[in-house]
């Protein structure tokens, strides 16, 4: 039985960077021009300048590493991905990998669920950055029977999988999702 998945959204290094990057920036520089009748003009053009290097070094940490594809056959797994533009690929038995679902908040109201693959090896997060469809990762969750943390991360599916049909982080905190 072979399964294959693949992101929703595959950009190269660049258009992931740009996609974290420019947002923040364009806010900072935003605000440090509107407190511009407050400081010296220098002073703003010093602090932008300085936040975008900062900035620039953290999103290059954060967007050099992407999965793109995940493949199961026949017992094994393939993990394939780009670190920067280069492509790379990981594989190994089923019976080797564990995996759990994790949470992470991004403001009020607004939770994104990603996996945390374990090889004998390595460790992967599939979806930090929201580029995966929640129906291929549950599918994904689901084919890994080495599941140590099976009762701890029971709730976590039961949400993700709420958040697969659309409904939001809001409903599914306030119980909304009963319709």
């Amino acid at each position: 039985m072979e399964m294959e998945y693949k992101t929703v959204k595959n950009k190269n290094y660049f258009g992931r960077f740009k996609t974290e990057f420019f947002p923040p920036l364009i806010v900072i520089t935003i605000i440090s021009l509107i407190s511009y009748k407050l400081t010296d003009w220098n002073f703003i053009l010093f602090l932008i300048l300085g936040y975008a290097i900062i900035w620039a070094i953290i999103t290059h940490f954060i967007v050099r590493n992407s999965i793109n594809r995940i493949e199961i056959n026949n017992g094994n797994i393939l993990i394939e991905g780009t670190e920067i533009n280069k492509v790379w690929s990981e594989s190994n038995k089923i019976e080797n990998t564990s995996i759990r679902i994790k949470s992470q908040g991004f403001g009020r109201g607004n939770v994104e669920y990603y996996l945390k693959m374990f090889l004998p090896e390595s460790t992967h997060i599939i979806n930090k950055r929201k580029e995966w469809d929640y129906n291929d990762l549950i599918k994904i969750y689901n084919h890994i029977p080495n599941n140590k943390d099976k009762n701890e991360n029971k709730a976590l599916l039961e949400k993700m999988k709420l958040k697969a049909k659309g409904y939001s982080s809001f409903e599914i905190a306030f119980g909304k999702n009963n319709k």
